[in-house]
C-alpha cells in the first residue's frame, strides 16, 4: 500500500491568484511558506499550492496574503520546458482542504473627513 499526502502549515506568501479553466472549472493558486529555525538560522520553503472548483471558490472568500493556514492534499511533481528550453520540474500541493489559522487582515478604512 501507498500513500501520498501531505499536510502543511504556513502562510500565504501572497494573495490566491484565481482563473476558469477552458473547461470552466474554478483554479487557485499560491505560494505557502513554511519556515524553521535552526541553531539562530531561519529558513524557508515555498511550496506551490493549487485548489480546485469548490476549494478555490472558498479560497476566494477567506483567504489572503499573509495568513495562517493548515492545507492537506497530495504531492504532485510535474515538468515543463522553460521559455530557454531548458527541462524544469516543480513540486507542488494539490489541496483537498485547508483551514484558515488565522483571520483575514482588515481593509485599511478612510477616516471620514472632520
Amino acid at each position: 500500500m501507498s500513500l501520498n499526502t501531505l499536510i502543511l502549515t504556513g502562510n500565504l506568501g501572497s494573495d490566491p491568484r484565481f482563473a476558469l479553466t477552458t473547461t470552466g472549472k474554478q483554479k487557485a493558486t499560491f505560494s505557502l511558506a513554511t519556515s524553521r529555525t535552526f541553531r539562530g538560522h531561519k529558513h524557508t520553503e515555498w511550496t506551490p499550492v493549487i485548489l480546485w472548483g469548490s476549494l478555490a471558490t472558498r479560497a476566494e472568500k477567506l483567504l489572503s496574503k499573509g495568513q495562517a493556514v493548515l492545507i492537506h492534499g497530495e504531492k504532485r511533481t510535474r515538468s515543463y520546458t522553460d521559455t530557454h528550453g531548458v527541462e524544469r520540474q516543480v513540486v507542488e500541493l494539490v489541496a483537498s482542504d485547508f483551514q484558515v489559522l488565522s483571520r483575514k487582515q482588515a481593509e485599511p478604512r478612510e477616516e471620514a473627513a472632520q
